[in-house]
């Protein structure tokens, strides 16, 4: 375990945010001048122009030797089989570390460890922020910085200590309990950043015991904390845990593409599906034009989600696919989910269909923040003020409204920070500079000791005694 170590000792905070679906670092000095905001910037390790995270991709050649992370190994992977040669790239590789799974699985199904495939994008990550650390005031030295990974509030405690790990192999620190890296579980961090990056008429209104909910929806998990806020409005973050953090671990965007792929299973058929798994740099664009299609969907104002399948090549001709197109149609009866060709090689997803990939992972993120709302009020006797939605997925049209639509009314305001994929790292910075603005967190497992006494009949209840090895107690 980590000892905190005098927070002096530090010069600036570097926190990085590693995710299922996006990765970013945020910079922050850890001296805030009285009455000023921390100066916090974020990036993107990619230094890709259009945002501020780039993809959670990494690939390694076929002897395991890192190549690239982010944009750049979608795009050298992309030019590696336009070459006809082959590749290691892996995605949501972040997800075998939730079920503590040994390897990581690549893309055309082969296997690296997974502790090597999460360490080198630890260690390009932070190789990254040095870098620009280093632009930025010259000489870095490691000891005065204060690192911060994020984690899931959901992980348990062998979970935190692989990323310890992964951290101390990827150079970050130099043993796994340095002083020099804190974890800050991601809704923690983003209940920071609501309060302190909000617009003052919604900071002015959360005062202090106001209980606030934020729902950090990712590309993996969704987490939920619930904090009661220990702070006026004008004074430094207070909270303390008013809820055990919840959620859930597979309810975030990237089971969204799940979901679409077992459309295309059932378009496809066994065998071009099987082409389409094959064709790995087919389905990477395939994944990526319904990725944008996902992020602007929203029933009611976006009626047309027109997908290209041209990626398939030869393997999907026009004619093939306006039979594929009319057995669907003939099998699904309802005119809501059928299908209509558009060009050569493009297909309108109908907003019914479009509805069918969201909503199982929508039902069950509403009924969980609707059971956090009757405990809240069941065992603490007190509601939920306020919900902040953070993390990547809080950027889809959809599930704003969902969420709005389901639970906003005059006394529980909904609220989506202008960023909300940044406000982890932003609140992450937070957390670094001041780790001691959460107060109290509630123990998820607490210890037992069973013990037993010598039967005595003048004081003991005869119903109540038990002989074992023929001994009474």
């Amino acid at each position: 375990m980590a000892i905190l170590k005098d927070d002096t000792s530090y010069t600036h905070v570097i926190a990085i945010d590693f995710g299922t679906g996006a990765s970013g670092y945020g910079i922050a000095p850890m001296l805030v001048e009285a009455g000023q905001k921390p100066r916090i910037e974020v990036f993107n390790p990619c230094d890709d122009l259009d945002d501020q995270k780039t993809s959670t991709a990494i690939l390694f050649d076929d002897e395991g030797n890192f190549l690239a992370f982010g944009t750049h190994a979608l795009q050298r992977y992309a030019e590696i089989l336009d070459d006809e040669e082959s590749a290691l790239l892996f995605q949501s590789y972040k997800m075998h570390l939730l079920h503590m799974d040994e390897n990581a699985v690549s893309l055309d199904a082969r296997e690296l460890p997974l502790m090597k495939v999460i360490s080198e994008s630890l260690k390009y990550i932070a190789d990254k922020a040095v870098e620009k650390l280093t632009e930025q005031i010259g000489k870095v030295i490691n000891s005065k910085i204060r690192w911060v990974l994020t984690v899931p509030a959901l992980w348990g405690e062998d979970h935190k200590q692989f990323m310890r790990k992964a951290a101390m192999n990827a150079g970050i620190i130099d043993s796994l309990n340095s002083p020099n890296l804190l974890l800050s579980l991601e809704p923690e961090g983003a209940s920071i950043q609501c309060r302190e990056d909000a617009e003052e008429n919604i900071r002015n209104s959360l005062d202090k015991d106001k209980i606030v909910m934020v729902l950090d929806c990712g590309g993996g998990t969704v987490d939920i904390t619930v904090h009661k806020l220990m702070c006026e409005p004008e004074e430094n973050f207070l909270c303390e845990e008013f809820l055990p953090s919840s959620g859930g671990c597979e309810w975030g965007s990237k089971y969204v593409d799940a979901h679409f792929e077992k459309f295309l299973e059932k378009l496809f058929g066994e065998e071009l599906y099987a082409d389409y798994r094959r064709n790995a740099l087919a389905r990477l664009e395939i994944l990526k034009h319904f990725e944008m299609l996902k992020r602007k969907f929203n029933p009611g104002k976006e009626e047309r989600s027109r997908l290209q399948l041209s990626y398939l090549g030869d393997d999907l001709s026009s004619s093939r696919l306006k039979e594929l197109i009319e057995e669907w149609n003939s099998n699904i009866p309802d005119p809501l989910i059928q299908l209509k060709k558009r060009g050569a090689s493009g297909i309108d997803i109908p907003p019914t269909l479009m509805k069918s990939f969201f909503e199982p992972l929508f039902e069950k993120i509403t009924e969980k923040v609707n059971e956090l709302m009757q405990e809240s009020v069941s065992s603490k006797g007190e509601e939920i003020n306020f919900i902040f939605m953070v993390g990547g997925f809080s950027e889809s049209p959809y599930l704003k409204a969902v969420i709005k639509e389901t639970f906003e009314r005059e006394d529980l305001h909904i609220l989506v920070p202008r960023r909300p994929q940044v406000s982890v790292i932003r609140g992450a910075c937070l957390f670094g500079i001041n780790p001691r603005s959460i107060t109290s967190r509630i123990s998820k497992k607490t210890y037992g000791i069973n013990t037993l006494t010598t039967f005595d009949p003048e004081k003991h209840p005869e119903e109540k005694k038990v002989i074992i090895e023929g001994e009474e107690f």
